[in-house]
């Protein structure tokens, strides 16, 4: 196979974009990384820059400041900033986490850093739909994380095409009755519609109904402030302990992400409910406690260190192109099969389960019955 910017890429472990814009001799790659790129190419016969474009010095002093970073572990914000580290020194910046800025709760000013003007940019992580509700505009350009305004710099996941990925899992091990349940946010809303498709998609194929008031009979979605307790379990088995009872509703359960679905398996394993025997559970994320010690989980894995990378890279990039159309790149997800999600029979999957009424709740949480 001919050697090509995309194989070079993965032999040295870069993003094609670094090498594409090494090879047209560009600044704003480190030194070390510049050159590991020329032998590559040299040794591939590619072709290299007849020269180096004049050093901007600036362009190689960015410094990049990361909001919204914090805890310990293989959790989403370590693993990002790995992401975040690879990305600043491909571009031979440097990264300042400002930690003790609390992003779920709403920026009401800039940290200093950020006024004085002693970063070039900022990276915002889990920052909520609607930006900052600072009302001083941000002195240096901006790229979000998951989500952000509409007309904002972003990096997202493919939330639509993981919820399809599960869907069309679950719908191949024989699953039709899907409940879900995850807090009341776009994120939550584009995984669940992408699960209800995958789930229509089965359904047509196999020539069965697909109403979706059958295949997502319960919907619980929680306020997005409203806390995670395991207690919202309650609601989906409104009570009931007996398997049977609960097949008949619905065959599986899929979480928002993997912190719902690993606390949704010790809820059910305390009363007694066996996974997947009894009932099946996905997650989405790819990142499960440490402690959790139970079965291997069926999730969709969510890139975070080549989302913290991505996003490092499109900042420098908004550095350099400040007046550019605002862009919003999407990351894949992949399907990460576990032991949680057991295939059923024929003529269990086939079966229609009764039609629920909605009761009211004291957790001041909203249960949605799609009609």
């Amino acid at each position: 196979m001919a050697a090509s910017q995309s194989s070079i890429a993965k032999e040295l472990g870069l993003a094609r974009m670094t090498v594409s814009r090494a090879l047209r001799g560009e600044n704003g790659i480190a030194e070390e990384t510049r050159q590991r790129i020329f032998a590559a190419a040299r040794e591939a016969g590619l072709p290299l820059p007849p020269s180096r474009k004049p050093a901007n010095d600036r362009a190689l002093q960015h410094v990049l400041c990361a909001m919204g970073l914090g805890g310990e572990g293989p959790s989403h914000p370590v693993r990002m900033l790995d992401g975040m580290r690879r990305g600043v020194q491909e571009c031979a910046s440097e990264l300042l986490r400002c930690d003790w800025v609390d992003i779920a709760l709403g920026i009401t000013e800039w940290p200093a850093p950020v006024t004085r003007r002693q970063v070039d940019g900022v990276l915002l992580v889990g920052s909520g739909e609607r930006g900052s509700t600072c009302q001083t505009p941000c002195p240096v350009p901006q790229v979000y994380l998951f989500q952000g305004p509409p007309h904002a710099d972003r990096v997202v996941v493919d939330d639509f095409g993981g919820g399809l990925l599960l869907g069309a899992h679950l719908a191949a091990m024989g699953h039709r009755q899907i409940a879900f349940i995850g807090p009341d946010t776009r994120m939550a809303h584009a995984r669940l519609a992408g699960i209800r498709t995958g789930l229509e998609h089965a359904c047509r194929a196999g020539a069965q109904p697909a109403d979706r008031a059958t295949l997502t009979p319960v919907v619980i979605l929680i306020p997005s402030r409203g806390g995670q307790e395991p207690e919202f379990m309650e609601l989906l088995l409104a009570g009931e302990t007996n398997p049977a009872a609960i097949r008949r509703r619905f065959t599986a359960i899929a979480c928002y992400n993997d912190w719902f679905a690993v606390h949704t398996i010790q809820y059910l394993t305390a009363r007694g409910l066996r996974v997947p025997e009894d009932l099946s559970i996905t997650g989405f994320d790819n990142v499960t406690p440490s402690w959790y010690d139970g079965p291997k989980l069926t999730t969709c894995a969510v890139p975070l260190e080549e989302l913290g990378a991505e996003a490092t890279r499109f900042l420098y990039w908004r550095i350099e192109h400040p007046h550019a159309i605002r862009r919003t790149l999407m990351l894949e997800t992949e399907l990460m099969k576990g032991e949680t999600v057991g295939e059923l029979k024929i003529e269990e999957a086939l079966a229609k389960p009764p039609v629920l009424q909605a009761e009211g709740s004291g957790f001041g949480v909203q249960v949605t019955f799609p009609a």
